[in-house]
């Protein structure tokens, strides 16, 4: 598993530099999808709890790294979005397609606004809702929910044939 994982981070340092060249590509200014998170909600409806938790804290951390926050909001924020998803995971099985993007915008707009809650907390800017841009990001978030989960699966189905094989792939 522990290649797994390395992968998982992998996929998801790719994904974060599509989501830092994207709003380039297509002029977004205020939006843009959380490419990240949906690489937490994957982890949370398919890993089991220490694996899933851990990697979710590794892809939050990538995203503090591109963003200009205070150090560990998106750490802190994917993994709570992990154990929220989790405990809310029987409700939320999805594979794939129209399910992950319905449970991608859902949240997209809950992380987003957490996310402004607790940074205006935290710096003491306060409260500055735009539900343009929130509703905007949490669309390209469901848009590109199905085909990361796919990827995602992908990685996941090459694990578990190389595990059916004599001597296993680790």
């Amino acid at each position: 598993m522990k290649l797994r994982a390395a992968l998982v981070v992998l996929v998801a340092v790719v994904l974060t530099i599509l989501e830092s060249v994207i709003p380039h590509l297509l002029h977004l200014r205020a939006a843009r999808p959380d490419l990240l998170l949906i690489v937490v909600l994957y982890l949370a409806l398919r890993d089991d709890v220490m694996e899933g938790a851990a990697l979710s804290a590794a892809v939050g951390y990538l995203s503090d790294l591109t963003s200009a926050t205070p150090a560990f909001l998106y750490t802190f924020l994917a993994v709570l979005t992990f154990v929220v998803v989790r405990t809310a995971g029987a409700a939320l099985r999805t594979e794939g397609g129209i399910q992950s993007a319905a449970v991608a915008f859902g949240a997209s707009l809950g992380h987003s606004l957490l996310a402004t809650l607790v940074f205006g907390f935290f710096t003491g800017a306060g409260m500055h809702f735009e539900l343009g841009p929130m509703l905007w990001s949490a669309f390209g978030t469901a848009l590109a929910a199905p085909l990361v989960f796919a990827v995602l699966r992908r990685l996941d189905a090459g694990f578990e044939h190389a595990e059916e094989a004599p001597g296993g792939f680790r």
